[in-house]
């Protein structure tokens, strides 16, 4: 080393010629705070269509980059993509004379592998160290290996439905005021073909229809036969099989009632598909689940503020073939129990009827299901007041007017005051048909710090006077909840005229809980109208970030 090395180093400055150039416009506090905030605002907010980046897709032949305006698929357009599906399936299962086994949602080789990426999503509620705290299934087979006479359904979908260990109640009870009605559950049950194991079907999401299909390998609850017995004749395996893993009685997820009907686990593991996981489907509200199931539009209502109680009955009166659908929602306030009910828990509406007894006095009564199919081991779950099971309304004249029989099914009689005090929400579904004309606009939008209404609104043009139902939706965040974020957004609008100030229609959310759409039911004369949202965001601090989700 020189010791010219050790010398300071030398700098060199230039100054402008212009000696203003040097006078710096100075940063008021309010533009430093702005800048600041400027950097959590997206200019041009849309939805995540792709993690990865563009580039893997070039090399792939079949692929695409999703895109960022999906369209959305009317029910005859996803039911013919559905049919085509399930019959390009079963020429391939044919040609190689083997069973579908679909590549998507492979249960089979997920259980075997120990990865369980069909039953939890990326972010788990247990891991390995914590094994013992989930449920899992004991084993997977086919629908042929577990049912003696499997029949995909029987009697019209009447049959009961039983709820599994998956925490969607929520779902079933939304199913079983569905599937009543045979045209509807027709049309999410496009395809099938019991031979190869595909079966197709149709849920509605975020403004359209979807199709998909399934194998018909389902989860039981019992392990194999333990192959370390020793079992010479295999009567041992056979006894265990047909005590532990046959029937719908073996099943891990619902079932149905029938011993040999499969329709619920298939459509379930269909839905549990569309979103990813089984674990996806833990939690949620009946009125969301009967939307998904049919399309329509659901209205909550709180059972203890209902305005005109008479308009309310006239609709249930109606529900059994006409334009609403109904289930229920106990609430969470107060203990597990309340009057034999269980609180958070939801529960079907079957049918409605006013009659007389045998004095001549008028009733007005609901008959009611709860998803479980039965009580609970201690004795709960169906209402224990007037006209439950039991009680002195039951009359002889009464049992057999009504065709009641006291059985622990899970279904039970109440009077239609009993089921307002009793049960916190209401979900009234409104059903679409061919008199209907449907339209919608998506839009993306920042959600400002303050709150109030934005400046981005929708224009609707009314033709001619009638009922307009108004929707205000955002994407169902079920089937990507684990990449969702922090925050929750609550969607609320208002309806007014074009050049007015008055709003003809606010909606808001019930409770925030309810927070995927919100609609208005209003008559309009011809005319323009706008529909003004506002969202309020709320941060939940209990979920993971994002990113940490990302890192997992």
């Amino acid at each position: 080393m020189s010791s010219n090395s050790m010398k300071p180093p030398i700098i060199s400055l230039s100054v402008p010629h212009n000696s203003e150039q040097l006078e710096l416009e100075p940063i008021s506090p309010q533009s430093l705070v702005s800048k600041f905030w400027s950097d959590y605002h997206s200019q041009a907010p849309r939805k995540v269509i792709s993690v990865l980046p563009p580039i893997l897709y070039e090399s792939l032949a079949d692929s695409e980059l999703p895109s960022p305006t999906p369209k959305a698929l009317s029910y005859e357009e996803a039911a013919q993509q559905c049919r085509s599906d399930v019959w390009a399936i079963i020429k391939e299962c044919e040609r190689t004379n083997n069973k579908f086994s679909d590549p998507e949602f492979d249960i089979e080789k997920d259980f075997a592998s120990y990865d369980h990426n069909c039953l939890f999503g990326i972010e788990r509620a247990c891991d390995d160290d914590d094994e013992e705290q989930c449920a899992k299934p004991g084993s997977v087979h086919r629908i042929p290996w577990i049912f003696e006479n499997p029949e995909f359904v029987a009697n019209d979908f009447i049959s009961d439905i039983k709820q599994g260990t998956c925490g969607n109640c929520w779902w079933l009870a939304a199913l079983a005021s569905v599937r009543l009605r045979k045209q509807l559950m027709e049309k999410i049950c496009v395809a099938r073909d019991e031979d190869c194991g595909v079966y197709g079907f149709v849920f509605y999401r975020d403004g359209g229809w979807i199709s998909t299909v399934v194998d018909d390998n389902l989860y039981l609850t019992e392990e194999d036969f333990n192959q370390d017995v020793y079992d010479g004749t295999g009567k041992r395996a056979r006894l265990y099989k047909k005590q532990k893993q046959t029937g719908s009685e073996a099943l891990f997820f619902s079932k149905c009632g029938g011993a040999n009907e499969t329709w619920v686990p298939l459509l379930e593991k269909a839905f549990a598909k569309i979103h990813g996981d089984y674990a996806a489907l833990d939690y949620g509200w009946a009125g969301t689940a009967v939307e998904d199931l049919t399309g329509g539009v659901t209205t909550v209502i709180q059972g203890d503020r209902v305005l005109c109680k008479e308009r309310l009955w006239r609709e249930l009166l109606g529900s059994g073939e006409g334009d609403f659908l109904f289930s229920l929602s106990t609430g969470s306030q107060g203990n597990k129990y309340r009057n034999g009910l269980i609180l958070r828990h939801d529960y079907s509406i079957l049918h409605a009827i006013q009659t007389e007894d045998e004095l001549g006095n008028t009733v007005s009564l609901v008959k009611i299901r709860n998803p479980w199919g039965e009580k609970s081991p201690s004795g709960h779950g169906e209402w224990g007041g007037a006209w439950s099971d039991g009680s002195e309304e039951w009359t002889p004249f009464m049992m057999k007017k009504l065709r009641h029989k006291f059985r622990d099914d899970g279904t039970f009689w109440m009077s239609f005051h009993d089921m307002l005090e009793n049960f916190r929400w209401i979900y009234r579904t409104r059903l679409f048909d061919k008199r209907w004309t449907a339209t919608q606009r998506w839009m993306s939008v920042g959600v400002p710090w303050l709150g109030g209404y934005l400046k981005k609104r929708f224009i609707v043009e009314v033709q001619q006077e009638g009922m307009v139902v108004l929707v205000l939706s955002q994407l169902d965040d079920r089937y990507f909840q684990d990449l969702k974020g922090q925050y929750e957004f609550i969607p609320h609008f208002a309806v007014r005229s074009v050049g007015s100030n008055t709003p003809i229609c606010q909606a808001h959310p019930v409770q925030q809980l309810h927070r995927r759409s919100v609609n208005c039911e209003v008559m309009l004369a011809p005319g323009t109208y706008e529909v003004i949202p506002e969202i309020i965001a709320e941060r939940d601090e209990q979920s993971m970030p994002v990113e940490r989700v990302w890192k997992l």
